[in-house]
């Protein structure tokens, strides 16, 4: 309870956790936090879960985005409020005073994404504060399934953890367009570009993997392999020239550092992903127009 009341609840999530008496605490929750996203898997008792005056001097804004499997509430002291039914969706601001009342055996989810994220994204995105999205909503659907992918992965880097927060801001921002009424042409084809999104951000959390395909990352999203093929082609680059440009750009990097200059050539090949020495040296060949070891060569002074 202490470590809910004084650490987990005011310092991670911004909020005084307060359990309801009448039901036996428990909680069991995950939380990752990337760079301007949070994402919170959590399983607990009947909460009040509170964005006091106090807090608020933090200065975060954030935009909850949660979806519960039982109904909850969120009220702000000005008499507004939102109720959340079973499987809905509701987005609220941490900028205010607001409480989000949960019930007892509560399982929900949670993307927290910044403003600063949000603004380029999304046009008047300060008049959106407590909506309610129905069930099935696919973008959302893309979004939360997205985010329990990245729970399950490591992030390798603070790099690899920006360009994540990205793709989820990014399916947020779908959703968020779509509510303030501005609907364009892209916005016609808000699921399609979701989808690309949420496989590009899948293809770059797995890189590293020797068994990375299109198959791979269909199976991780729930759709065909030839669809990610057709998302990437349509995008203007193939699912594979995709994946190769992206190791080679690591490659280059790790060529480039004098961190990684005692590591083999074929170690770092290896670790891209690669299965073979061959096609790693055919591919860097056609990305650089040489050989690997002659763009070490040309790095050491």
């Amino acid at each position: 309870m202490a470590f809910v009341r004084e650490f987990y609840g005011p310092i991670l999530t911004g909020l005084d956790l307060v359990p309801d008496p009448d039901d036996p605490f428990r909680m069991a929750a995950s939380f990752l936090d990337l760079p301007g996203v949070t994402v919170r898997q959590v399983h607990a008792s009947a909460l009040v879960s509170t964005r006091t005056a106090e807090l608020l001097s933090d200065g975060i804004d954030d935009l909850t985005i949660c979806r519960a499997e039982r109904a909850y509430r969120v009220a702000t002291p000005d008499g507004r409020a939102i109720e959340v039914h079973r499987g809905e969706t509701g987005v609220w601001n941490l900028g205010q005073r607001s409480s989000a009342f949960t019930q007892s055996d509560t399982r929900f989810r949670i993307v927290q994404v910044s403003r600063a994220l949000l603004r380029a994204l999304v046009p008047n995105l300060d008049d959106l504060d407590m909506l309610r999205f129905a069930p099935g909503d696919a973008a959302l659907d893309l979004m939360f399934g997205y985010a329990d992918l990245v729970e399950r992965q490591s992030i390798g880097s603070q790099e690899d953890g920006r360009v994540i927060a990205g793709q989820l801001a990014e399916l947020a921002a779908l959703v968020l367009r779509r509510e303030a009424g501005l609907r364009d042409a892209a916005g016609r084809n808000s699921i399609r570009a979701a989808r690309l999104a949420a496989a590009k951000a899948a293809t770059h959390a797995a890189l590293h993997r020797p068994d990375l395909s299109a198959t791979t990352i269909g199976t991780q999203l729930g759709i065909s392999a030839r669809y990610v093929q057709v998302l990437f082609e349509e995008g203007g680059e193939t699912f594979s020239a995709h994946v190769t440009r992206l190791r080679m750009e690591w490659l280059r990097r790790m060529l480039d550092d004098p961190r990684h200059a005692h590591r083999r050539i074929s170690d770092l090949a290896f670790e891209a992903g690669f299965r073979d020495l061959s096609t790693f040296n055919r591919q860097f060949r056609r990305h650089f127009g040489e050989a690997p070891s002659a763009a070490r060569r040309r790095e050491v002074p």
